[in-house]
């Protein structure tokens, strides 16, 4: 089916619709005092432990609403840029920069800076401390780990050889629209330049590249045998492993432009109905052991206070992948669907 970048905006708007349905996430209203409010597209697996010890800690009654997959961080932000005129939520908690970046500039946010962050390069602050970075994820390559597979994947070092006629119609992507592969895209179409980016995603339509519903799906098709490799994130690919899947992870073009580092990005929420705890929340969460908690728990990759020193890393704007990531986005969807349009 194909489906272009607004048209999967409002699939994210419709997901949007059901945040306030009951399930495992608790409804998010105006908090009284003792109350604070967290949106958050980080996994609820690992976020609710988090939130419940701040609880104990603290006193303070913690209302969490996460993101659903099929609209990973898209949905989340939708909705949070629609209560700008009467904010429900205290703090937000993005799994990636891409769209925390937007939502800042659109005037979500308000400025906070917490004395934990004084150890975090400024690389990973935004510089009118409107969002800071809770530890980094990578984009890797996950492949195929079954024997039969081995030769086959055994060259896969970037993300170019996706494109290799030996893999037609084994490569699998999260469809570009919605969470990290929105910013891969961007930053791709920003580090390579728009001519090798369409250059790229040409590749990868006349490889038979399968657009699916999230990154973990991408996981879970190679796992199955149907695919055997594709782009995602490393904590797909840790959970994989350590469920005993056989799946592998490859840091991608380390010999060439390096591998995408995906901040977590906190903020306050301008005019939210309990700042001065959501304050306190954003506190207990940029602790150093917290962050470690999250290493440990295959969440995130590398802290931010030490990451360049592990990986090659792209050398990206963050901030200007950000403004292109809907011209990007829409390219990728416009070349990989086979429509008409040019990158």
């Amino acid at each position: 089916m194909r489906i272009g970048y607004l048209a999967c905006m409002v699939v994210a708007a419709m997901a949007v619709a059901c945040f306030g349905c009951k399930g495992n996430n608790q409804t998010a209203g105006q908090a009284p005092p003792g109350q604070v409010i967290i949106y958050t597209s980080v996994d609820d697996q690992y976020v609710r432990p988090l939130v419940q010890r701040f609880e104990r800690e603290t006193g303070i009654k913690v209302m969490l609403q996460t993101d659903a997959e099929a609209s990973k961080t898209a949905g989340l932000a939708t909705r949070i840029e629609g209560e700008k005129d009467n904010p429900r939520a205290d703090v937000y908690w993005g799994n990636e920069i891409f769209h925390t970046i937007n939502l800042a500039e659109k005037g979500i946010f308000t400025p906070y800076r917490s004395e934990l962050t004084k150890d975090i390069p400024a690389r990973w602050r935004d510089r009118n401390d409107l969002y800071v970075s809770i530890g980094l994820r990578v984009r890797v390559l996950v492949v195929s780990a079954r024997p039969e597979n081995r030769q086959l994947v055994g060259k896969i070092k970037g993300l170019r050889d996706l494109a290799d006629p030996a893999l037609k119609g084994k490569v699998g992507i999260c469809n570009p629209a919605f969470g990290t592969a929105s910013g891969h895209v961007a930053a791709l179409y920003l580090v390579l330049g728009r001519e090798k980016f369409g250059e790229l995603m040409r590749g990868l339509r006349a490889n038979d590249i399968r657009l699916l519903g999230g990154n973990s799906v991408v996981v879970d098709q190679i796992a199955a045998g149907t695919l055997v490799a594709g782009p995602t994130d490393t904590d797909d690919v840790a959970n994989a492993k350590a469920e005993n899947q056989q799946v592998d992870g490859v840091l991608p073009d380390q010999d060439s432009f390096g591998t995408l580092l995906i901040p977590t990005t906190i903020a306050l929420v301008k005019g939210g109905p309990n700042s001065e705890n959501g304050k306190r929340l954003i506190n207990f969460l940029l602790a150093p052991d917290v962050e470690k908690e999250l290493i440990d728990g295959r969440y995130l990759a590398y802290s931010v206070r030490d990451a360049e020193k592990q990986v090659k890393a792209m050398d990206v704007n963050y901030v200007e992948a950000a403004h292109q990531m809907r011209t990007a986005v829409e390219s990728a969807l416009n070349i990989l669907q086979g429509r008409s349009g040019n990158p």
